[in-house]
């Protein structure tokens, strides 16, 4: 997991976390090599998913979260492993669902019509949770005293 302050922009935050041979991400049918978090504001976190391979020239696919769904999506995530049941996100902006399968979990994520399925391995799922949560931490307003 890498932290990094864009230079162009200070302001946004990125967290970005390698995956191992076994994550993928479906309708694209591609590798996922990595998964980025980041945040330019307190509204929104932005998922980038980086693809180990790309001959066919893909844009790249990100999904765009509020940060309540991002909140949200965190205390989920970590449900789901703890519990191994599957759990569900929805709101006016995000349809999440986590489900835990043998060798695994995958996130079906809907946004604007268009549904993902994004499968990853139980060890890498340790490391999504951590980034998100700790992103999702970075951009909490600070409490005052």
């Amino acid at each position: 997991m890498a932290l990094d302050n864009q230079k162009e922009n200070q302001a946004t935050t990125v967290i970005s976390v390698d995956l191992d041979d076994r994550a993928f991400l479906f309708p694209e049918t591609r590798n996922i090599a990595q998964l980025r978090f980041s945040a330019q504001s307190h509204s929104t976190i932005l998922l980038e998913f980086v693809f180990a391979h790309n001959v066919s020239r893909l844009a790249p696919v990100s999904i765009l979260l509020q940060f309540e769904d991002a909140k949200s999506l965190c205390m989920r995530l970590i449900d789901a492993v703890y519990r191994a049941q599957t759990q569900n996100v929805i709101t006016d902006s995000a349809r999440i669902s986590i489900t835990m399968a043998t060798n695994g979990y995958i996130l079906t994520i809907e946004e604007t019509g268009n549904q993902r399925q994004f499968y990853m391995s139980t060890v890498s799922i340790w490391r999504v949770c951590n980034a998100l949560c700790r992103l999702v931490d970075m951009q909490s307003p600070i409490l005052s005293n």
